[in-house]
């Protein structure tokens, strides 16, 4: 068996990662990977609409394509923008890979063979136990004087916020618009927003602007700083390991890879409803409009005491499912699975 990889942004970013991923994967199954799609038993495209960009009429030889969902993809929705590609990439996909159940239910209408693969997820890094008692030791190492947030819970975001193309407007999928909205009438005195990563620009401008008390993991920039403010993926973990309330307020995801990396790292997390949210988080943690996620963070702010006791069970709840479901070796078997069914059908 020969499985040619198609699909990379070559910016490291989440493409590039999980197309890391599989090739590990592939070695570990001792699958062949080859370079040449035109020999390949196999094309298993990781970024699903890329796969246009092959000559279409080398495409038409291929019989065997796989194409992952990693965007969330919902042709059922008026609006949706990239409707006609996904007509035309599902007519040349004998199968597709998505990671969540609530994209399973969408695309199971469209194809006969769709099959649910979570993203891989590096256990060795995302190891909360390594960071266990060491706040004061992390706070100093990026450079965060502690009184910055003595008695405050930390909320935090990694995940970039402002458009590429426009430094000045908002990436709308990730929906920041949500995350001040549910921050700026809090008390300003009980709680610090951590930001990291590039392009968050609109957020921190924002935050000046409601005078949300924030810390930028980060050199303040008015271009766009992509290759300045990049945070090497090993610096993620320990920041997980200090915050005490991660926000996720996307409006649409195929992850975020965010609800893996806060599960594993026992992190408490909050979410819309988008994407992986419902595989891995409790109901109570997820949130499908503005009023009752604002209660919910309320709640947290106000009651972070009292409530310790119940957010530490909910916190181990998750992490179990978390690393039952991404284990290693079970997806290694899923994605065998898979090529062994492709080739037969």
């Amino acid at each position: 068996m020969k499985v040619f990889i198609n699909g990379k942004d070559g910016g490291g970013w989440a493409i590039d990662m999980m197309r890391k991923d599989i090739s590990s994967a592939l070695k570990r199954l001792e699958i062949e990977q080859t370079n040449n799609f035109l020999t390949a038993d196999i094309i298993h495209n990781i970024w699903w609409n890329k796969i246009l960009s092959l000559k279409h009429s080398h495409i038409r030889l291929k019989k065997n394509i796989i194409v992952t969902a990693v965007n969330f993809i919902n042709p059922e929705k008026p609006d949706y923008p990239l409707k006609t590609e996904f007509f035309k990439v599902n007519k040349l996909a004998k199968a597709w890979l998505v990671p969540s159940i609530k994209q399973l239910k969408i695309i199971e209408k469209y194809n006969k063979n769709v099959f649910l693969l979570p993203y891989y997820l590096n256990y060795d890094l995302f190891n909360y136990s390594k960071y266990l008692n060491k706040k004061n030791e992390i706070l100093k190492n990026h450079k965060i004087p502690k009184d910055l947030v003595e008695g405050k819970i930390i909320i935090s975001s990694f995940q970039r916020d402002t458009l590429g193309s426009d430094l000045t407007k908002p990436k709308w999928q990730k929906g920041p618009e949500l995350l001040i909205n549910l921050l700026k009438d809090l008390p300003k005195d009980k709680f610090v927003l951590l930001l990291a990563s590039s392009r968050r620009h609109y957020i921190i401008r924002e935050c000046k602007k409601h005078n949300i008390p924030y810390i930028y993991i980060g050199k303040e920039t008015k271009d766009d700083d992509v290759g300045v403010n990049d945070l090497p993926l090993s610096e993620i973990p320990e920041l997980y390991s200090v915050t005490d309330l991660y926000l996720v307020t996307s409006k649409s995801e195929g992850g975020p890879k965010a609800i893996l990396e806060a599960t594993a790292m026992k992190t408490c997390i909050m979410s819309t409803d988008v994407g992986l949210a419902g595989d891995f988080l409790k109901p109570e943690y997820i949130f499908n409009n503005y009023e009752k996620y604002k209660t919910g963070v309320e709640k947290f702010i106000q009651n972070f005491d009292s409530l310790k006791e119940k957010t530490a069970q909910d916190i181990e709840f998750q992490y179990v499912n978390n690393i039952k479901t991404l284990n290693e070796n079970r997806l290694d078997k899923e994605l065998l699975s898979v090529y062994k069914h492709i080739l037969k059908v």
